[in-house]
């Protein structure tokens, strides 16, 4: 096996699944003996966290990308790639998939191009030189935005693949205990609790969540909430928390890293999003982790959850259809656990680190070889 040169790129400023990702296949390539090069956006989560990796094969360049135009950043990856001898140079956000896509055509350095969300793609001029001349290949996350990408103008179908987020099974293992986390929240072990795990931001339908409370509490009243992560809507979120008085049966945690402890902690995990999803990444880890998951119709998430085989499918913006989702499995633990062993199968064969990396690199060592800018 070549061992390969990566360039990622990511201009986010969040931090979320894309970014985890990003961080995520740094650290993997870097413990198959690739190197790794990372530009990120600077004072950034990601660039934060990358600051941890040691390793003499990896090399972090945090830059200010705010435009796809700016000069100095081009100017700045341009000779960076000219002085090093790279094979693939990986771009991940609109911004940095101009700078680099560009970088790599002058340059010829082979470009891929990962589409992680499925928002539309705008028909207009540039996506088709973004989506179809920059790109040797276009990774996205999931069946339904390679769907989405192939619609683009002039865009060739056969360079566009679905490569899956992976989970570690080495950090969600099934047998780890939640019980601390219970403690922490002081919810006793004969109580429901219910989780929402993930950036608040409003397409990730938070509102709904907290509308689809108060219907659970009519049927479970001692049921316990608990809602994970940081983003621009957290202040919000809380203010509705506590304007609807279920502050008490509600904890906000906001960001965490012992997520493999929360979803051990978790009777079920909701995914509430309505728009912009991939492949979030709550529901492979949850399938890993034994926590049964209600989430809503959209994106990749029904082929994910197998048509309703490995999780409850519900609408997307409807608390109502959300309630009645976890009510069927808090109803049936027979129902729970036949959802439950499905998913960890189905995690166990399609969803681990391992299978992303092997289509991941195996793509990397396609495009290397392949004539320069072909």
């Amino acid at each position: 096996m070549k061992l390969l040169h990566i360039l990622h790129t990511e201009a986010a400023a969040g931090w979320g699944g894309q970014e985890i990702r990003v961080l995520q296949e740094t650290r993997l390539l870097l413990e198959r003996g690739h190197r790794v090069s990372l530009v990120c956006q600077a004072d950034s989560p990601l660039e934060e966290r990358a600051r941890s990796i040691s390793s003499s094969r990896f090399h972090l360049i945090p830059i200010s990308m705010k435009s796809a135009l700016s000069l100095w950043v081009f100017l700045t990856l341009y000779r960076y790639v000219s002085k090093n001898n790279l094979d693939v140079i990986h771009t991940h956000s609109s911004v940095d998939s101009w700078l680099g896509g560009v970088v790599g055509k002058l340059s010829g350095v082979p470009v891929i191009r990962t589409r992680h969300v499925s928002l539309p793609v705008n028909d207009f001029f540039p996506n088709h030189l973004l989506y179809s001349y920059i790109p040797q290949k276009i990774l996205t996350s999931g069946n339904m935005i390679s769907d989405i990408v192939k619609q683009v103008r002039c865009v060739d179908s056969n360079k566009v693949v679905s490569v899956p987020a992976g989970v570690d099974l080495r950090k969600f293992d099934s047998e780890i205990s939640g019980e601390k986390i219970r403690e922490e929240l002081k919810v006793n072990s004969n109580q429901i609790l219910i989780g929402k795990i993930g950036v608040i931001r409003g397409w990730k339908g938070h509102n709904y969540f907290l509308e689809a409370i108060p219907l659970i509490l009519k049927k479970i009243p001692n049921a316990r909430f608990v809602i994970v992560g940081d983003g621009p809507g957290f202040k919000e979120i809380k203010s509705k928390v506590n304007l609807a008085g279920i502050d008490n049966k509600v904890d906000l945690l906001g960001h965490r890293e012992d997520i493999p402890e929360i979803m051990a902690a978790l009777d079920v995990q909701v995914l509430a999003s309505f728009a912009g999803e991939g492949t979030p990444q709550v529901i492979p880890q949850a399938f890993a982790m034994k926590t049964p998951v209600v989430a809503t119709k959209i994106a990749s998430i029904p082929d994910l959850l197998g048509q309703g085989e490995r999780g409850v499918l519900i609408e997307p913006k409807n608390a109502l259809s959300l309630a009645e989702g976890v009510l069927k499995i808090m109803r049936s633990s027979e129902i729970a656990n036949h959802l439950v062993e499905n998913a960890r199968s189905f995690c166990l064969k399609e969803l681990t680190v391992d299978k992303m990396m092997d289509s991941t690199i195996a793509i990397y060592e396609e495009v290397a070889s392949s004539p320069k800018n072909s």
